[in-house]
């Protein structure tokens, strides 16, 4: 099978960040290269120019050092979290993981009308300029007596191209063509693409730049398709599931982000963000928790829009505000850590995936999912 990456994929590689753990393992595991379109690396680098521009225009956003963990005081300190066997033994964790371990499938069903309509209300609403070509003249200056040059502008022209009729390509070819070789891949009928065209009303724009407009058309349909195959998704158990046997023995981490755990499965927990710090913490303070698992790399949830590693799987009492038994002994969560109280701060394919870990969870294996910030927020 070809991997073909996304956008949040190479981002991962670029900037530490929470995904990133899950791509390194993800990319150790890979059998053969990876396969990146030149569209992809246009994505990716419009993508890091975009977090660069949000962080400058708020630091709480964006790629800056608020999404970072802080660096180590001793870059050289290395950490090792150890499996506790005896917490794996426990009644408790053993009936947690029966519950989450199940692998599943998904079905979605997408009406074709509604596909068309959306994509056409954000296509009809652009507008597409014909090709450009556009010529510079320029002169190099030398600076007396400094081995410096500088470039000056002399000139600028501009000529607006025209596509002759004999030389227009296959609009739906170039659309299915482009559709098919971005990340992750997509493949609509022809007919769905042509039935867009054919009801567009910026059918004289697609003349006169068509690959402008097959690249628009192209980012709106893989927009909005994810959006509905999100929204239309079932999951159902399949005979297959993750062995507990798994779990490895060690994991290295730098000792700056090892948070010791009597509770955990691990006897340190290894974080990767300020929120997960804090999650952590809260965890080790909340008296109901009994056990909880930061849930490995592996253990991953299909979407349409790439595989979920989900991030907490815990075991707490059932207590009121006041230590009272409430009517359940015990309950079995999977949570997610973002900051749900601030979606913009999420990248939309994040969104989807809690989407879809909802609807896996909770539909298919019956274990409560939420998106929390803060363990205050637990159950």
């Amino acid at each position: 099978m070809i991997a073909f990456p996304d956008t949040s994929f190479l981002c991962a590689f670029y900037r530490r960040q929470d995904n990133s753990p899950a791509a390194a393992a993800y990319f150790k595991a890979l059998p053969e290269a990876l396969h990146v379109s030149g569209l992809l690396l246009y994505e990716f680098r419009q993508s890091v120019r975009f977090q660069v521009w949000l962080h400058g225009w708020n630091k709480s956003k964006g790629y800056g050092e608020s999404n970072l963990p802080p660096k180590p005081a001793n870059a050289r300190k290395r950490g090792v979290a150890r499996l506790q066997k005896a917490v794996t033994l426990k009644p408790e964790f053993k009936e947690l993981w029966e519950r989450i371990k199940h692998k599943t499938r998904y079905s979605v069903e997408i009406d074709s009308e509604v596909l068309i309509s959306e994509v056409l209300a954000k296509l009809d609403a652009v507008t597409i300029a014909p090709p450009k070509v556009t010529v510079k003249k320029a002169k190099v200056v030398a600076a007396d007596g400094e081995d410096k040059f500088s470039a000056v502008l002399t000139g600028k022209s501009e000529k607006s191209l025209t596509v002759k009729r004999d030389e227009l390509p296959n609009l739906v070819e170039v659309m299915a063509s482009l559709m098919e070789n971005t990340t992750p891949p997509v493949r609509l009928t022809r007919r769905t693409l042509l039935e867009i065209f054919k009801r567009t009303k910026n059918q004289k724009a697609a003349l006169a730049n068509p690959h402008e407009f097959a690249t628009v058309a192209v980012r709106f349909i893989k927009y909005i398709l994810a959006e509905l195959l999100v929204k239309g998704i079932r999951y159902e158990k399949i005979n297959q599931w993750f062995e507990m046997t798994q779990l490895d023995e060690e994991i290295l981490s730098w000792q700056d982000y090892l948070i010791p755990s009597p509770t955990s499965v691990y006897d340190h927990v290894a974080w990767q963000s300020a929120i997960e710090r804090e999650f952590v913490e809260g965890l080790e303070h909340d008296k109901r928790v009994k056990v909880y698992l930061k849930l490995p790399a592996w253990f991953t949830v299909p979407t349409p829009v790439g595989e979920y590693n989900p991030d907490w799987a815990i075991v707490m009492e059932d207590l009121d505000a006041h230590g009272k038994r409430q009517g359940k002994d015990l309950l079995y969560l999977v949570r997610e850590t973002k900051d749900a109280s601030r979606p913009e701060s999420m990248r939309p394919n994040e969104i989807r995936k809690t989407v879809c870990g909802k609807a896996h969870f909770e539909k298919a294996l019956g274990v409560s999912y939420r998106v929390m910030k803060s363990a205050a927020e637990l159950p």
